[in-house]
């Protein structure tokens, strides 16, 4: 049989495995097992669009509130006043499921400030007034950036609404959010796993290109070193993003500078956003740290145009008591670099929401915990040599799968040692140890019959692998599944210790476009 098709347990394995974007940190302190279940999406957006939107959702207008966005094919945003606070709102992501009950969950609730909401509503502004404008002068100068909404809650969990601006790929309403973090002790499964109040902050990226020489220089004087404390940035304009504004002020004597960061509004007022100290020693250690990279860069494209490897250098300060978070982030890929602004506001404390608990069901087979049947369960006996009596089955994912035919054909397969398999399918240089070929395997309603294996095994670990044709259309000589056809792939297994030992193999998943 062709087995290129193996290869997609792997692709499922690994999707089913791998974190979001940004994903967390190991855990090495004594706390607890947690558990949370997020989701990001985004739709396209323009100013005029943001303007309506976030004005709603924010209840900028007394009385009015984002009754219900479409974040995507069953993926919604809203707002509406909190219970318990005139001056804030209460942010709504909810999630319409596919079939399972209850039709429609909560993903997350949390509360949100009008002021804070205000603060974001005109940095977006801000930003995109002047994306416009470098639009309509000098499409080339256009460059990334990304302004959020944060507001983070125990009780209701995370959501972050923010857009997002890229020359190439246009501007995105994007719209983050995560279920409370829950805990995962067994007596406390689906109850919060943390507690204090609710917070909110405001958060800024933006992107800009710079040389070697040009970030040498800015650096320098930064710390007011180059020229002295009348050279520091004051109230410089991060170009092309003019709404965003640095000042730096010297504390040398503490061995230190003050980095702030304003937004300058459309109607021209001033927002301060976040500030934080930074060390001399620290920035030292960062453009020092730049320069290497950079250097690297330099000789490996000088080397072989194109072989520069990717590299990324943040410098973190944070002044948690009322200044904010900054970061400066170096970045080097394809054999350019540039350099990123990130500010966050300082955290403003909220009114709390109720709970948003997890509301599915999942039902716990009553015999989950049952020892594994002896070879006399199984009417059979112990013994050195054995055979197989296969049951087919299709999983609930293929028979909730948009299918080409009927869930019944001819089975072709092949069995091996468990040892020989992996999640790729079988080793390279190893062979199956028996053939299968079941004609009239129907799995419509259930199991289907059972298909004893004409091949006697010792006794040991096997898998079992293959295809039902449902269509028809393989070639028996040479048979391999093609796009809707259902596989069973390698996962889990099959021990034979029994003379006769029944198993059931299960059809995992219809096979994809582009793996037969």
């Amino acid at each position: 049989m062709r087995c290129k098709w193996w290869a997609v347990a792997a692709v499922l394995v690994l999707a089913a495995c791998s974190s979001d974007a940004g994903g967390g940190t190991a855990k090495t302190t004594d706390t607890p097992p947690t558990e949370y279940v997020g989701l990001t999406t985004q739709i396209p957006i323009d100013r005029a669009g943001f303007d309506k939107i976030s004005t709603q959702l924010f209840g900028q207008t007394e009385g009015v509130f984002l009754d219900d966005l479409e974040v995507g094919a069953g993926l919604h945003l809203s707002s509406a006043a909190h219970p318990d606070a005139s001056d804030q709102v209460a942010l709504t992501v909810a999630l319409d499921t596919t079939g399972a009950t209850p039709l429609t969950r909560t993903v997350a609730h949390v509360p949100a400030s009008l002021a804070t909401g205000k603060v974001f509503i005109d940095a977006v502004d801000a930003a995109l007034a002047q994306t416009e404008k470098v639009r309509a002068d000098d499409p080339s100068g256009l460059a990334p950036w990304r302004v959020e909404y944060r507001s983070r809650s125990a009780n209701g969990g995370k959501v972050t609404v923010g857009v997002v601006s890229d020359p190439a790929a246009g501007t995105h309403l994007e719209v983050q959010a995560q279920g409370p973090t829950t805990s995962l002790l067994p007596d406390r499964i689906n109850k919060a796993a943390t507690n204090g109040a609710p917070y909110e902050t405001v958060y800024g990226l933006v992107w800009f290109d710079v040389s070697r020489d040009q970030f040498d220089f800015f650096a320098n004087r930064a710390y007011g070193i180059s020229a002295g404390k009348s050279q520091n940035f004051e109230d410089f304009e991060l170009v092309p993003h003019n709404w965003l504004r640095l000042t730096v002020t010297p504390e040398l004597d503490q061995d230190r500078v003050s980095v702030g960061f304003d937004v300058v509004t459309v109607d021209g007022r001033r927002i301060p956003v976040a500030k934080a100290p930074a060390s001399l020693v620290a920035g030292e250690q960062f453009m020092q740290t730049v320069f290497r990279m950079a250097a690297n860069t330099e000789a490996q494209e000088k080397a072989k145009p194109g072989s520069s490897t990717p590299w990324e250098v943040p410098f973190y300060y944070d002044d948690p008591e009322g200044g904010g978070v900054v970061e400066v982030i170096a970045k080097g890929a394809d054999g350019k670099s540039k350099i990123a602004y990130s500010v966050e506001s300082p955290a403003t404390k909220l009114a709390d929401l109720p709970f948003v608990p997890y509301v599915g069901t999942v039902k716990v087979p009553k015999d989950w915990d049952k020892p594994a049947s002896t070879c006399a369960d199984l009417g059979s006996k112990a013994a050195a040599k054995g055979t197989f009596e296969i049951t087919y089955r299709a999983s609930s994912t293929v028979v909730r799968s948009d299918l080409k035919a009927p869930l019944t054909g001819t089975f072709y397969g092949s069995v091996y040692r468990a040892a020989d398999v992996k999640i790729t399918g079988p080793l390279p240089g190893t062979k199956a140890v028996a053939s299968l070929r079941a004609e009239g395997v129907d799995v419509r309603k259930g199991p289907s019959k059972v298909y004893p294996l004409d091949a006697d095994l010792p006794a040991g670990a096997y898998q079992i692998l293959g295809f039902l044709d449902i269509d028809g259309n393989a070639d028996p000589t040479s048979p391999g599944p093609d796009k809707g056809d259902p596989v069973v792939i390698p996962i889990g297994g099959f021990d034979l210790s029994c003379a006769v030992q029944p198993v059931t193999a299960e059809f995992a998943i219809v096979l994809p476009a582009g793996l037969n």
